[in-house]
C-alpha cells in the first residue's frame, strides 16, 4: 500500500538530515548492460551535468559496459548491481530487494520529483512500488510495443510493458510505437508523449564535400537479426553489382549470418566483422563509409539511424514502422518506395549515380541536427517529468 504524506515527510526529513539536504528533482535511469542506450545515457549524463538550473541523479548498472565513463558524475551517480547474464535476473532476489530499498531511500534523500526510466529493464516492473512510496512521478520511455521477429530478448516485451502500465506517464520515440501502445495494449493516449531518438555521437565527423570518384561505400550496421533485413540488403547489393553499379559494402555486427548470405557477401568482397562491437570502434567504422543501410522488414525506430546521423551519414531506409519518421526523404536520406529488393536497390542506385544528392543529404543532416539533439531531448523530458508546458 502506498504511504501517505505524513510517512513520506518523516522519511524525507530523516534522509535530508543524513544527506546534508541535497535536492535533485529528477533521476534518469538506464540499468541495461550494453547497446546504443549505454551511449545515449552517457551523452545524456554529460548534458545533465552541464546544466546550471538544477542537478539530477543518473542511475546506471555497475555491469554496464561503459560504467567507468560515468565516474565524472561523482555524488550525482546512483550505481546499482544488476547481473551479467540474462538468466540471473530471476535468481538475484537479494540484489533486487536491496535495489528497491536503496532506490526509495535515494529518491527521498534527493527529494526527487520524477523518476525517468530511459528503457525498461527486467526489474523495472518490480521497482515501481518503491518509486510510488517515495512520492515521485514515474516516467517510462518505451522503445518497442511488441516483439521484433527473430529477437529472443523481445519475448520478454510483455513483461517489460508492465512498466508502461504502472507509470504515471509514457514517452515513445516514434508515433508508430505510441499507436501500438494505445490500440494493442490499452495505454491511454493522454498518458503518452511522442518524442524522438536523438543522434548518437561516437566522434566520427565527416566533411560536407562531394566524393566524385570511386564506388559508393555502403554500411550495414547492427545485430544480425531477421527483422533487420540483411537478406534484403545483400540481394539489393548483388543486383546493383549485376547492373554494373559501383558499390563497396561493409557488414558489422553480432549475430548469425546464414551460410548463403555469407557466401554472397564473400563474393561481393564485403568487409565483414561478425561480432559485438565496442563503442570506441564505431568512429573508425563510420568514417570509412558514405551511407548507412536500414533495410528493416519491421521497425519501431532505429539506433542505427541515430548513429548514422550522429556521424553525418545519410541513410537509405525501407518505408516501415518508425523509420519513415526518422529519415526525411531527400533531406536526411532516401526512403525506398517499398520493402523490396528492387526498390531498395533503386534507392541506393540514386545515391551511387548522384553524388550531388549525397552531399545535399549530408548538409540536410547538419541543418536539422539541433532538432535531433540530445540537449533538446533532455529538455523535452524535463518539461514532461516536471509537468511544465512545452
Amino acid at each position: 500500500m502506498a504511504q501517505g504524506p505524513t510517512s513520506r515527510t518523516y522519511k524525507f526529513a530523516e534522509a535530508q538530515r543524513r544527506s546534508g539536504g541535497c535536492y535533485r528533482p529528477l533521476m534518469f535511469a538506464y540499468w541495461g548492460r550494453r547497446g546504443p542506450l549505454s551511449q545515449l545515457s552517457l551523452e545524456l549524463a554529460h548534458v545533465i551535468a552541464a546544466r546550471n538550473d538544477f542537478r539530477c541523479t543518473i542511475s546506471v548498472s555497475k555491469q554496464n559496459e561503459q560504467f567507468d565513463k560515468f565516474n565524472f558524475l561523482h555524488e550525482d551517480l546512483f550505481a546499482i548491481d544488476t547481473y551479467n547474464k540474462q538468466y540471473q535476473a530471476f535468481f538475484r532476489y537479494m540484489h533486487l530487494r536491496n535495489l528497491r530499498r536503496n532506490l526509495e531511500q535515494r529518491l527521498l534523500c534527493d527529494n526527487t520529483r520524477a523518476f525517468v526510466s530511459l528503457m525498461p529493464h527486467m526489474w523495472s516492473p518490480l521497482t515501481a512500488s518503491a518509486i510510488r512510496r517515495a512520492g515521485a512521478r514515474h516516467i517510462a520511455v518505451i522503445h518497442d510495443a511488441g516483439c521484433h521477429p527473430g529477437d529472443r530478448l523481445g519475448l520478454a516485451n510483455g513483461w517489460l510493458l508492465r512498466e508502461a502500465a504502472a507509470a504515471d506517464h509514457v514517452i515513445t520515440l516514434s508515433a508508430t510505437v505510441a499507436h501500438q501502445l494505445v490500440y494493442a495494449h490499452g495505454i491511454p493516449e493522454k498518458k503518452i508523449s511522442v518524442l524522438f531518438l536523438p543522434d548518437l555521437n561516437y566522434g566520427a565527423q565527416l566533411g560536407l564535400g562531394e566524393r566524385q570518384c570511386g564506388p559508393l561505400r555502403v554500411l550495414f550496421l547492427g545485430r544480425m537479426l531477421p527483422y533487420k533485413g540483411l537478406d534484403l540488403f545483400v540481394d539489393a547489393i548483388a543486383r546493383l553489382r549485376d547492373d554494373g553499379v559501383q558499390v563497396q559494402v561493409g557488414v558489422f555486427g553480432e549475430g548469425k549470418i546464414k551460410p548463403t548470405i555469407a557466401a554472397t557477401l564473400s563474393a561481393l568482397g564485403a568487409e565483414i566483422e561478425n561480432r559485438w562491437l565496442q563503442h570506441d570502434e564505431f568512429k573508425g567504422i563510420l568514417s570509412r563509409y558514405d551511407i548507412v543501410a536500414a533495410s528493416h522488414w519491421e521497425a519501431s525506430q532505429s539506433g542505427v539511424v541515430a548513429t548514422a546521423f550522429g556521424a553525418g551519414l545519410p541513410v537509405v531506409a525501407t518505408p516501415v514502422g518508425g523509420l519513415v519518421e526518422q529519415v526525411a526523404h531527400n533531406v536526411t536520406g532516401v526512403v525506398a518506395k517499398s520493402a523490396t529488393v528492387s526498390a531498395f536497390a533503386d534507392a541506393i542506385r540514386t545515391l551511387a549515380e548522384n553524388r550531388g544528392l549525397l552531399a545535399q543529404l549530408r548538409r540536410g543532416i547538419v541543418a536539422q541536427r539541433e532538432d535531433r539533439s540530445i540537449e533538446r531531448f533532455v529538455n523535452k523530458i524535463c518539461d514532461i517529468a516536471l509537468c511544465r508546458r512545452n
